[in-house]
């Protein structure tokens, strides 16, 4: 299932073209890199206290809801799209940065990453490999993110530029993961 920062690429594509779109994978990929680190580094602290994955599960829960229910709201304003989104997000790098740090998921999923590569001895908790694996995620995450913007570029010439119904596709992804962080904290 898309991400909805790669649905965002995509939309931001559409939007604003394809330099917009890398900016905003720029913005994404150092937020990346700083969570990856922060994960790798806080390995032990979060497997000894689960209660701090709760709590960044129920902040998630709320993150989501309100960006499926945003995303809906602007699926319902056909005609204005394309236009409120080009004025209030001059900077797209910035929106990068912004979306990625308030991606709920990324830590603990950079955490679960590294335990199970620790644990199963393909990773040793160094400083140079725990360097290697960031670096690669960013690098990964841009590569990923550059895809989806030329696959944006494509949609956008086969739909003749409308992305309204990416709203309704992002609203509708988080809002499902609004629901799958609400099922998992009880």
């Amino acid at each position: 299932m898309p991400s909805m920062l790669n649905m965002t690429t995509v939309k931001i594509t559409f939007e604003r073209g394809k330099m917009n779109a890398i900016k905003f994978a720029f913005g994404v990929s150092i937020v990346v890199l700083l969570q990856a680190y922060a994960a790798v580094f806080f390995t032990k602290y979060l497997k000894d206290n689960p209660d701090f994955i709760l709590i960044l599960q129920k902040f998630a829960f709320v993150i989501f809801a309100l960006l499926s229910i945003y995303f809906y709201r602007e699926f319902k304003k056909v005609s204005k799209i394309s236009v409120g989104f080009k004025q209030k997000c001059r900077d797209t790098f910035v929106v990068g940065l912004f979306l990625s740090a308030i991606n709920m998921f990324a830590i603990p999923f950079y955490y679960g990453i590294t335990t199970v590569l620790n644990k199963i001895g393909l990773m040793q908790l160094s400083q140079n490999n725990i360097l290697l694996f960031v670096i690669g995620y960013g690098i990964g995450t841009f590569m990923l993110l550059f895809t989806y913007s030329n696959i944006g570029k494509y949609m956008q010439l086969k739909t003749n530029g409308s992305s309204n119904k990416l709203n309704m596709v992002l609203s509708i992804l988080t809002g499902v993961l609004a629901m799958v962080t609400f099922i998992k904290l009880f």
